[in-house]
């Protein structure tokens, strides 16, 4: 079967009942071609790192943001908007002190917090521009009968993706040099592709020359 028949598969969706979402933002790299550190970059006048956990917490019931280069920034970004608020129990930072081995070493670090969590959404920093309705409608295909699930956009596959915490076990027992597509891409992980109709999945903001070919960027 082609890879369009199987993103047309039906999909038998059985909610389950209020499960725990954990978003998980990584804010720990370089941003070395951009040229400026990304998750201090504005987007409508505000840190992309405080845009994306605003909009997280929006439907998650909690955000881990994890930190490395130029955490002390981060850090002190986000308890300046939070910390103080009503958002302070919901806001928890993390610090990578491997980050520079790599983003699988980031997601390694946020996962060893998520608790309770039932699902945890995979987010990155260079995405400042998904819009409320598109979170919505991402944590609406929750159900008992997937691990993994990943918006889709003309058969190509995009960012961010939920995954159950069953997927813990696998990314934490893992070298810190993995992919996590590797573990994605395992018989035992059910999966879900959601054909969406959101083109924003598949892209980011990588350089300058995205942001500034990007009509929706408001500063």
């Amino acid at each position: 079967m082609g890879r369009g028949g199987f993103y047309q598969l039906t999909y038998n969706i059985a909610k389950m009942e209020k499960p725990i979402i954990t978003g998980l933002l990584i804010s720990a790299g370089h941003s070395g071609r951009m040229g400026a550190f990304k998750p201090l970059l504005p987007y409508n006048q505000n840190p992309y790192v405080l845009v994306i956990t605003q909009k997280l917490l929006s439907v998650c019931d909690r955000v881990v943001v994890v930190t490395g280069f130029n955490h002390k920034e981060v850090e002190a970004t986000i308890k300046f908007a939070f910390y103080d608020g009503n958002f302070f129990p919901r806001v928890d930072l993390v610090y990578n002190p491997d980050y520079e081995k790599g983003m699988f070493t980031s997601l390694q670090a946020g996962l060893k917090t998520i608790g309770n969590s039932d699902w945890v959404l995979y987010h990155f920093v260079d995405q400042p521009f998904h819009d409320k309705k598109f979170y919505k409608e991402l944590i609406s295909k929750v159900n008992s009968d997937c691990d993994w699930i990943q918006p889709v956009y003309k058969e190509k596959e995009g960012h961010p993706v939920l995954f159950r915490s069953s997927i813990t076990a696998l990314v934490n027992s893992s070298p810190q040099n993995s992919i996590l597509r590797t573990i994605r891409d395992l018989p035992s992980v059910k999966k879900y592709y959601w054909n969406c109709n959101y083109p924003n999945i598949l892209k980011d903001y990588d350089t300058p020359e995205d942001v500034a070919n990007d009509r929706q960027l408001i500063t």
